[in-house]
């Protein structure tokens, strides 16, 4: 179980307006283990209503919901809640209808696809939280892992891994920026012994497959480097 980083719980109680698909399974669980209270709610009409009941602390809404009127959720919220933030989640196209209806000291907004690391760094902002908290994103370029749910981004994008690839991932990315990791160092990291002679080139051959050959470079005779 992660530990909650909030010696008030409610303290990081933030209420989550986003339509039932895996990117919200994703936002729900990097919330959590940073040690927010996820509460997710998929009904817009009632988003005013849930925020002030709950103590929600802040709002995170997704204003591409089917059917959502962002001005009227919004006017909503800030009737009913006038102190809780909203963090806004729109697409490049209805943003500037979007920042329009927002409180320019008040609230804020992401344009989707965007880093999960960023939207828990507004609202550490927002809740006024800048103690230091553990590395849960490890970022190369185009490549992020959430250490936490020990899942792999490429562009924002999940990617399926079995347990063995996440664990070649994880120990590319942890691996100093720009020096080779080699077989031997993969070998111990992810197997912990002695494996078949060429099982590390069957899981960087898996990896390429999955992330993009240019993701992963061997130097001949050192070993692999993560590009991202």
């Amino acid at each position: 179980m992660q530990p909650n980083r909030y010696a008030d719980a409610e303290r990081g109680r933030v209420l989550c307006v986003a339509p039932p698909h895996r990117t919200t399974s994703v936002l729900v669980g990097a919330l959590r283990s940073n040690g927010f209270e996820p509460q997710l709610l998929r009904e817009s009409w009632s988003v005013g209503a849930a925020a002030r009941a709950g103590g929600a602390r802040a709002v995170v809404l997704d204003v591409e919901m089917s059917g959502l009127r962002p001005v009227e959720v919004l006017a909503d919220l800030h009737r009913e809640s006038p102190r809780t933030p909203v963090i806004a989640l729109t697409s490049p196209e209805a943003r500037d209808r979007t920042v329009s209806t927002l409180r320019a000291s008040h609230d804020d907004y992401l344009v989707t696809p965007f880093p999960m690391e960023e939207l828990l760094a507004r609202l550490r902002l927002r809740l006024g939280d800048d103690r230091p908290t553990a590395q849960l994103y490890l970022r190369r370029g185009e490549v992020m892992v959430d250490t936490a749910l020990e899942q792999v981004f490429v562009e924002n994008k999940p990617v399926s891994l079995s347990r063995t690839e996440y664990a070649v991932v994880d120990a590319l990315i942890r691996h100093p920026r720009g020096q080779a990791m080699s077989q031997d160092e993969l070998v111990t990291r992810v197997w912990g012994g002695p494996p078949t002679s060429n099982i590390v080139e069957v899981y960087i051959g898996y990896l390429r497959r999955k992330l993009g050959a240019e993701r992963i470079r061997t130097i001949r005779g050192r070993g692999y480097v993560l590009e991202g």
